[in-house]
């Protein structure tokens, strides 16, 4: 088996994005030990940029790193001739057209173009306002048609693909089930604990049902615990219980909670979401209770190893039930473990992206002979 380097490039430096984390930095290891595969990631933001890309203001400071890190960006350009292939997250760039997949192209490299949402799909920044537009989601399109070939986390990413590339694979979104294994239920130990867990981007999503959380705490203590970058605002008569999140104590801040949230509304944007909440509170033994939307309705089977909820009376009903009958909880607990061993482990997609990969590079070289 010939061994591959494959330049990885990426938005952000490694640990930071989860869409890295729970996909490509996750399958890393397992691709280079157990497939040959050597991924090297170039990250396209600087650590400054990072730092002031998602505060308000100063936009003058933000498109002056932009700049600058586009310009260091260039460099991908002389590495690739380095490496076997190259693999894009998202985009190669954060903002501007399709420059440099154009010249992977127009050289003959091969292109693996990732991406696990509804990047095509313009969503406003609170941060960054109108420079947001800059990103030009339009451009997802020309990516894929570039690309050599296209892995997305779900169906729907899927059929998107589809329509500009023939050669497009699904290939899950993970949980590294050794770093998050099974946690016992807290039991009685302390107060009905439902959690939820994202970013400032997705904390929009939590208040889709803050009322219901907010009524249902009006007739028993409900503890909800928020593992986010920011803190949220506070809900009323609901005891919140906000922990900043970090990677090294993700998993076992997650396991402090009885009940894992993951509300969406139902748009065509959050159709392209890869289920990533629901698999993190699955793999740690908490039934999720998830809005049925998009994947979550093939991660989670309702009453098998978690719970649907739509409506507001939906929410409180069925979170009741869940903070009744902690049998109920185990139950939904162990067969929710169970599905993310059978199906969406690191080892189980990092398989099956060394196969695409793999596949699309003998099928490059068999056009260019």
């Amino acid at each position: 088996m010939k061994r591959l380097r494959l330049l990885t490039l990426v938005l952000k430096a490694p640990g930071i994005a989860p869409n890295q984390r729970f996909r490509h930095e996750q399958w890393a290891p397992l691709l280079e030990r157990d497939h040959g595969i050597r991924l090297e990631f170039e990250p396209f933001e600087s650590p400054a940029l990072t730092e002031l890309l998602y505060h308000r203001g100063r936009t003058f400071a933000k498109i002056g790193l932009v700049l600058a890190d586009t310009l260091r960006r260039w460099r991908a350009r002389d590495r690739s001739i380095e490496f076997d292939g190259v693999v894009i997250l998202r985009q190669a760039m954060l903002f501007g057209g399709a420059w440099l997949e154009r010249y992977f192209a127009r050289q003959g490299v091969p292109v693996l173009y990732d991406f696990d949402d509804a990047i095509w799909i313009w969503q406003p920044s609170a941060s960054n306002g109108i420079l947001n537009l800059a990103s030009a989601p339009w451009k997802v399109a020309t990516l894929c048609r570039l690309a050599t070939a296209v892995t997305v986390g779900n169906e729907y990413l899927a059929a998107y693909a589809r329509r500009h590339n023939r050669n497009v694979q699904i290939v899950h979104t993970t949980i590294d089930s050794d770093r998050y294994p099974a946690h016992p239920d807290p039991g009685a130990e302390q107060p009905f604990t439902v959690v939820w867990t994202g970013s400032h981007s997705t904390l929009p999503h939590l208040d889709t049902i803050r009322a219901p959380l907010e009524r249902l705490a009006t007739r028993r203590p409900l503890t909800l615990r928020v593992i986010c970058d920011r803190r949220p605002l506070p809900f009323e008569h609901v005891a919140l219980d906000f922990v900043p999140w970090q990677a090294a104590t993700e998993a076992a801040d997650l396991a402090r909670g009885h009940v894992g949230l993951m509300p969406l509304p139902d748009t065509p944007a959050t159709r392209g979401k890869c289920g990533c909440k629901a698999l993190q509170y699955m793999a740690i033994g908490r039934p999720a209770v998830v809005s049925p939307v998009g994947i979550n309705s093939e991660i989670v089977r309702d009453g098998e190893n978690g719970l649907y909820a739509t409506t507001h009376d939906d929410w409180i009903g069925t979170l009741t039930r869940l903070a009744n009958d902690p049998a109920l909880r185990n139950r939904l607990g162990t067969a929710a473990r169970q599905t993310v061993l059978e199906g969406f482990t690191a080892r189980h997609s990092a398989a099956a992206f060394a196969a695409v990969v793999r596949g699309a590079l003998a099928r490059r070289r068999a056009t260019a002979g």
